[in-house]
């Protein structure tokens, strides 16, 4: 079998899986956001305080895009914005009430999936995903970045 062949199986049995696991577990994921904001969420999320100019280079978008974008999540309670004390015009942007509920969701979503279908791996399997899923995160790094 050649190498598109395989890819194009595993891809097709991970978007399944994601599929599944969104169908199953919904009640739990907000629905209510898009995409561009979920991802404003994560930047934020794993940087824990981060600037409207950070989150645009990180995007790819215009700083008054990410400032529209983040007046919504605002609204929402997803984010909130603070000045920084030590230079007044930098603002800072972090996670808000529903922020922190969303992410917390989501963790009980991927400790309900660890529980229901990677506990039925083996352990050497699980570390021979894990390695190899690592190993393809290193090369995604490396050819993208």
């Amino acid at each position: 079998m050649d190498l598109y062949k395989h890819v194009k199986q595993i891809n097709e049995a991970d978007y399944l899986m994601n599929r599944l696991i969104y169908k199953h577990y919904r009640k739990y994921l907000a629905s209510s956001i898009t995409t561009q904001q979920a991802v404003l969420l994560d930047i934020v999320y794993f940087a824990k305080k981060v600037t409207v100019g950070e989150i645009a280079r990180e995007m790819h978008i215009s700083s008054s895009a990410v400032s529209q974008l983040i007046a919504k999540m605002e609204k929402k309670h997803f984010i909130q914005r603070s000045i920084n004390s030590l230079n007044r015009r930098e603002v800072y942007i972090t996670l808000d009430k529903k922020g922190l509920e969303y992410f917390e969701k989501q963790e009980h979503v991927e400790r309900a999936v660890a529980n229901r279908l990677f506990s039925k791996l083996t352990s050497s399997e699980l570390k021979e995903l894990e390695r190899i899923t690592k190993k393809l995160e290193r090369i995604a790094i490396k050819e993208f970045k």
